[in-house]
């Protein structure tokens, strides 16, 4: 398929956004290197979506599996969620005060998520860990975080470290961003995922000044990599014991891989949690949430947590309705089902081509790499994939209309509206797809990042 990608009307207007927005974007993560050959880097341009497919300005029609990195579990424009929130948009939409659903929505998510306990909402996932921190502190009255290598938590200062970095650099603090402080970095601890050892020395050695623990149950940044057998709960026991909080960012996880995320998936109940994405089905809508005696730390005259658009009504329409459709039995069942048969059929294509790889994962979330290791634990494994071949193989995807991230690290998500139909074409796809990206492969050349 020699044929390019048509994406004149998307480099149209990515010209004139570059004018207006620094970048040309709103989100930095939306700039793609290969998609775009004339403006380096650039983004698609959306026109519409509807289930799960989008098609771009230019009338190129995807299947989508980046869902807009996640949140759109049901698929796009669900009709039980759409008509909620278009009734409920007759009421009015920001209040600035109580709201039943409030409380309602808290009801089933408890039910969901037995641990959760006491609720706080906010708009995006970045608001609900940087909240998630600060509860931890005055619960603890404790300053330093110990996060992971390749855990991502949002684009706050408090934990904007050694996300991306090179695979070479030392085991520190690595600030992700220009603009973040360096004296914060002091509040920080960073260790190795997956390493029971490495883990006990840092928190023995420094409980004392550690107010939290924060982890991705699966790293959703980071090729879907999967906690090794007892990790999160030696984590949890490693927390008890010294008095930190431990906190689950259940943003890509939460309502996603099972009803009750992560937590109910791996059966390990944290004391602090927090929720976005597959929420609202698209919807902004966050959450924090978690223990009774560590949540009540939160109000007048103790830990500050608010804000306009918190627990809006349009959000909580949409929470409350994704919820009631998430309870049904089907909902899972289907994105098993799917997920795991396109993880197998993406692995028999390149087994075929006798291609070395790793499909790694949940069926909801999951991620396929070129690399001869048979599991991978550790983000700095992650120097021995084969980038370029990857680079190679999702332009050629996008041309055949299937559109899966540019970024090898940010997983592959499955939505209850995707069908047989799209299962065979994305197969199909693949299929042709490797075969031209092969011809174009160059020498494995690990990437700096």
């Amino acid at each position: 398929m020699d044929s390019k990608l048509n994406l004149t009307k998307s480099l149209q207007l990515f010209q004139e956004s570059l004018k207006l927005l620094p970048a040309g974007t709103s989100s930095n993560a939306r700039l793609w290197k290969t998609a775009c050959p004339i403006y380096t880097p650039c983004t698609i341009f959306i026109d519409r979506a509807k289930g799960s497919h989008m098609w771009d300005v230019d009338g190129n029609e995807y299947i989508d599996y980046r869902l807009g990195y996640g949140p759109i579990i049901l698929g796009h424009g669900y009709k039980p969620v759409y008509r909620a929130v278009h009734k409920a948009d007759k009421s009015g939409i920001v209040y600035a005060l109580g709201n039943k659903l409030e409380i309602d929505v808290v009801k089933r998510m408890s039910t969901m998520v037995p641990g959760v306990e006491m609720v706080r909402f906010s708009n995006s996932g970045t608001e609900a860990t940087m909240s998630a921190i600060r509860i931890a502190r005055g619960y603890t009255k404790k300053n330093k975080i110990i996060k992971f290598e390749g855990h991502f938590h949002g684009t706050h200062d408090y934990l904007l470290f050694s996300t991306d970095f090179p695979y070479s650099a030392p085991k520190k603090p690595i600030s992700a961003s220009l603009g973040i402080p360096k004296d914060i970095s002091k509040l920080v601890l960073v260790e190795e995922w997956n390493n029971f050892e490495a883990i006990e020395r840092t928190v023995k050695k420094h409980h004392k000044d550690v107010a939290a623990i924060i982890t991705e149950p699966i790293m959703g940044n980071a090729g879907g990599i999967m906690p090794r057998e007892g990790y999160l709960k030696h984590l949890l026991e490693l927390c008890e014991r010294y008095g930190i909080v431990l906190i689950f960012d259940e943003v890509k996880t939460g309502f996603r891989i099972s009803p009750g995320g992560a937590q109910e998936f791996f059966k390990v109940r944290p004391h602090l949690s927090t929720f976005a994405k597959s929420l609202g089905n698209g919807y902004p809508i966050a959450a924090v949430g978690g223990l009774k005696d560590i949540m009540e730390v939160v109000g007048p005259g103790k830990v500050v947590h608010g804000g306009t658009f918190s627990a809006n009504a349009i959000a909580l329409t949409a929470a409350n309705a994704t919820m009631k459709e998430l309870c049904k039995e089907a909902v899972y069942d289907h994105l098993e089902w799917f997920g795991s048969k396109l993880m197998k059929g993406i692995s028999e294509c390149f087994a075929d081509h006798k291609i070395d790889h790793l499909v790694q994962g949940h069926p909801a979330m999951f991620q396929f790499l070129f690399t001869r290791r048979e599991r991978i634990y550790h983000y700095r494994d992650l120097a021995a994939c084969d980038f370029n071949l990857y680079a190679k193989l999702h332009y050629e995807l996008l041309k055949r209309g299937i559109m899966i991230d540019e970024d090898n690290g940010e997983v592959i998500f499955t939505s209850y509206s995707h069908s047989k139909s799209d299962l065979d074409q994305t197969i199909t796809a693949f299929r042709d797809a490797v075969h031209d990206a092969l011809i174009q492969r160059s020498p494995l050349i690990p990437p700096t990042l």
